[in-house]
Order: structure tokens, then C-alpha cells, then sequence
């Protein structure tokens, strides 16, 4: 009898004994979680990142006109004159969005014709905005005043044109000048114009 009762007391000193070591272990358990919790630093890895998604739609889309102000346009090309088919150079600088300052020269020889200009004008843009597409036509026209070269005197144009622009910035232009003072002639001009943005 001495023996079970002794038995017992061992067998309830030994649960006591693991139910305490059971609930220290849960307690620590629970302290190291929440220290690792409460004192780590977050990964960013798993931290969610907000992203803000713009939607763009074809009403709120400007397209840039084909001229516009700061745009210089160069081109090279011929003129078809009489007997003569003088070579041309031209630059034009957009001063505002439908106007352009152009500076214009020429100058061509075959035996005994000879004709040259040098000149500086304005030109009104028609090329309009287009919030579908881009436009690749530039028409215009617009006055040229300038010194003819070949001789003294000075010269007045009316004068009309378009450039086309197949690709980004190269294209086509071909431009009529008549002139109104220094009697010079109609002229007609085609080559090839380059846009530097």
C-alpha cells in the first residue's frame, strides 16, 4: 500500500512537474514570437506597393500639329526657271504655332542666263490638329523680300506651298513664288524638307 501511494506521488510530482515545464515552454514560445514580431524589421520584399494606373484615352490625347512654334524646318531642292535650274536652299523657323520665319536662297547658271536671290519671309501655316493622328501635310503661304544676286536690286514674292511628311521628319515640299516687285518671274521649287525638333 506504501508503495502505491508512494507510486502516485511520484506519478503526480511528475505531471506537475511537465504540465509547468509545458506551459514555460508555451510562454517563451509566445514571448520569442512576439519579440520577432515587434522588433523585426519588415521585408520588403513582402510589402505591398501601391501603383497608380493612368488611363489614357483618345479624347484627352494632344497630338502635336506638323509645325508648330520652335520647330525649324531645312530643305534642299531645284527651281524650274527658264532656261536655267537653279539649286535652293531654305530654312524655316516656327516663330508661333501657325507662323514661320523663312530664309531662302538660290542660284543657278547655264551659259549666258544666270539667276540667284538671297532673301528672308513669313509664312502662314495652315496644318491644323488632328487628336486622332498626326497630320503629315503643312500648307502654306506667305511673302518673300530679298536681294537678287546676280545683279543690283531687290525683289518681292508672293508665294504658296506644302511640305509632306512621309516619314517622322523627312519629307517632300514643292513651293510656287511669283513675283510682285523687281520683276522676277514665277518660279516653281520642289525637294526635300528635314525637320529638326
Amino acid at each position: 500500500m506504501k508503495k502505491l501511494l508512494a507510486f502516485k506521488a511520484h506519478l503526480l510530482i511528475l505531471s506537475l512537474v511537465l504540465i509547468a515545464l509545458s506551459t514555460n515552454a508555451q510562454q517563451s514560445v509566445v514571448v520569442e514570437i512576439d519579440t520577432v514580431v515587434k522588433g523585426a524589421k519588415p521585408n520588403v520584399n513582402k510589402v505591398a506597393t501601391e501603383k497608380t494606373v493612368e488611363v489614357v484615352t483618345t479624347e484627352n490625347v494632344k497630338v502635336q500639329p506638323v509645325f508648330y512654334r520652335g520647330l525649324l524646318v531645312v530643305e534642299g531642292g531645284i527651281m524650274y526657271k527658264d532656261n536655267v535650274l537653279p539649286v535652293l536652299f531654305a530654312g524655316e523657323f516656327g516663330l508661333a504655332r501657325n507662323i514661320g520665319l523663312e530664309a531662302r536662297t538660290w542660284y543657278g547658271k547655264n551659259g549666258i542666263y544666270e539667276d540667284g536671290f538671297l532673301g528672308v519671309g513669313l509664312n502662314y501655316h495652315f496644318s491644323g490638329e488632328d487628336n486622332q493622328k498626326p497630320s503629315k501635310f503643312d500648307p502654306y503661304v506667305g511673302g518673300m523680300y530679298g536681294k537678287i544676286l546676280e545683279g543690283s536690286g531687290t525683289a518681292f514674292y508672293a508665294q504658296a506651298g506644302g511640305r509632306l511628311f512621309l516619314f517622322k521628319n523627312l519629307g517632300a515640299f514643292a513651293n510656287l513664288n511669283v513675283g510682285l516687285v523687281g520683276k522676277r518671274g514665277t518660279n516653281l521649287s520642289f525637294g526635300l524638307s528635314y525637320k529638326i525638333h
